[in-house]
């Protein structure tokens, strides 16, 4: 289901002196593409246990970043099912800035006044919305990225110049790879969570990264490691052969896929290139 946008502008926000009720972020639910162009909600709890009733009340979704923004919004009573779907391309821009946010919020279409609002949520594809995943340019010879695991999390490296005999491939096409190519998607970055999931569990007690990471395995597959006992495994090569654990890493990795549509964008780019 799609958002209808009246607003295309720039400073749209403005201070709102009335007190506001906060959208608790466990209480909505949403998803970034990995090219930071579509935000989707995917549920709103809080909506469904307000129970508004008022014809003048709207859904409105804010995206900005430091020079430009975007309102978009939808009547509260035409709202027929999830998800709903904002495309930023469909309002004149290609996309927003690294530094990019958005608000989800309710508000009274007469007096403009916010009724309900989340705080400020970065425009980044889920997995890194706790900063999960810090990326980080570097020169990586033919690679295109790497993942370091270091004291303070992992860190997606990312080439910032692939130097060929033809030419060079810059850090901004780099980028557009790891973000929305999906033979990438398939090929490297399950790897990269095997070795982010495998080094999560082994200091999951020790290292608040780690929970982190242990956790949005459970966003992706329920209760993902609770029947994995980590009584005796302390170490890569011991989890390599613990088969239950490996069985874990497959689901995890599948999820993931799924979840983002890779694999229907994988055969869809073979199909297209048998045009």
């Amino acid at each position: 289901m799609g958002i209808s946008s009246k607003y295309k502008s720039k400073g749209v926000r403005s201070s709102d002196p009335f007190p506001k009720e906060l959208i608790p972020l466990n209480k909505i639910s949403w998803e970034v593409s990995n090219d930071k162009k579509v935000i989707s909600l995917t549920s709103f709890k809080f909506l469904e246990e307000k129970k508004y009733d008022d014809e003048k009340l709207q859904l409105g979704i804010y995206a900005y970043d430091t020079a430009n923004d975007i309102l978009c919004n939808l009547y509260l009573n035409e709202i027929v099912d999830y998800p709903l779907k904002f495309d930023i391309k469909n309002y004149g821009f290609d996309q927003l800035g690294d530094s990019a946010k958005f608000e989800v919020f309710i508000f009274d279409s007469i007096t403009k006044q916010r009724i309900a609002e989340t705080s400020a949520i970065k425009l980044v594809p889920n997995y890194q919305q706790k900063n999960l995943l810090e990326v980080k340019g570097e020169d990586l010879g033919k690679r295109i990225a790497q993942v370091d695991i270091t004291s303070s999390g992992p860190i997606l490296k990312i080439n910032k110049k692939f130097k060929t005999k033809k030419g060079v491939i810059n850090r901004k096409n780099i980028e557009s790879i790891i973000q929305s190519n999906p033979v990438f998607m398939c090929s490297f970055f399950p790897l990269a969570l095997d070795k982010i999931f495998s080094y999560s569990f082994l200091n999951k007690g020790r290292k608040g990264w780690a929970k982190n990471w242990i956790e949005y395995a459970n966003d992706l597959v329920p209760g993902a490691f609770k029947d994995i006992s980590s009584s005796g495994i302390d170490t890569l090569d011991k989890l390599e052969e613990y088969d239950k654990f490996q069985d874990v890493l497959t689901r995890l990795s599948d999820a993931w896929i799924k979840k983002y549509n890779f694999d229907n964008q994988l055969i869809k780019s073979f199909n297209n290139q048998d045009k």
